[in-house]
């Protein structure tokens, strides 16, 4: 308490203008001492928040270039969908039965005509399963030219192999009657190995 007397005595005897000075120096290291103490920290604090925001910020603007090319890609990806979809039902499927494609070319006013389709065993490959069939037809040459034509084209994968042709005149052809064998307007007979495939998928 008496300390406290003297301080007020010695404040009293002094100037003004050492008041004064006194007070702004102690304002100032009060100021100083909250600067340091509060001030700076929540000036680093704040700081580090903007950084933060400024990452967010980058963040989210490759967050939406990454969601408008996605949605480009997914756009791209629909229309890819779409083409394969309209190739693949142009491509066959393996399911279409190669004795009744080989009927229906010979029936559609080929100039052909089936003596035998025989389905023989299937070959199994590492990509794909192989299925021959010998074929026996009657025809004109023109015609069967034709007829392998159309099978070409056929919707299912099919190779021709090996192929015999005979004359059917004069040499008599078999299961053709006498009086068909003269009158024939069958040229040639045809003996030929085809194969269909499927791919494995």
């Amino acid at each position: 308490m008496e300390y406290l007397m003297s301080l007020y005595e010695r404040w009293i005897h002094l100037a003004r203008w050492q008041k004064w000075l006194i007070i702004i120096l102690i304002g100032l290291l009060l100021f100083g001492s909250l600067y340091y103490f509060r001030i700076s920290p929540l000036k680093q604090e704040l700081n580090l928040k903007k950084q933060q925001a400024e990452q967010l910020r980058l963040t989210v603007s490759r967050l939406k270039i990454i969601e408008k090319r996605r949605d480009e890609m997914i756009k791209k990806i629909k229309e890819l969908n779409k083409k394969i979809a309209e190739i693949e039902s142009k491509l066959p499927t393996g399911k279409e039965e190669v004795s009744q494609i080989i009927k229906s070319i010979t029936d559609a006013d080929s100039g052909m005509v089936i003596k035998l389709i025989k389905k023989e065993k299937r070959e199994n490959r590492k990509y794909y399963v192989a299925y021959p069939y010998r074929v026996e037809l009657l025809g004109t040459y023109p015609a069967f030219i034709k007829w392998c034509e159309r099978l070409s084209r056929a919707n299912r994968i099919i190779s021709f192999g090996d192929i015999q042709i005979t004359t059917t005149h004069p040499i008599a052809v078999k299961g053709i009657r006498k009086k068909e064998k003269e009158n024939s307007k069958y040229t040639i007979a045809v003996d030929m190995k085809v194969k269909a495939f499927t791919l494995k998928r």
